[in-house]
């Protein structure tokens, strides 16, 4: 079995934690998760994870939010 990313990792970690489902972007930089509050997760290539309305107006999620995610994913 291929060794998944960390992007990929973090996608499946918001997705089954139920923090964000996939929606389309134009972005070719990062991959867009919806919230259920309205605002956006962006997943960068290599593992960057930002959150906010839009990619410009966003912030870096803490390492620690990070971490715990995929901690509690891969249990």
């Amino acid at each position: 079995m291929p060794k998944l990313t960390v992007q990929q990792r973090l996608v499946d970690a918001l997705i089954a934690t139920g923090r964000g489902t996939i929606v389309p972007s134009r972005s070719g930089k990062y991959v867009t998760l919806k919230r259920p509050d309205g605002s956006f997760f962006y997943v960068g290539k290599a593992g960057g994870l930002r959150f906010g309305k839009t990619v410009t107006d966003s912030m870096p999620a803490p390492d620690d939010f990070k971490r715990r995610l995929l901690a509690e994913t891969e249990r």
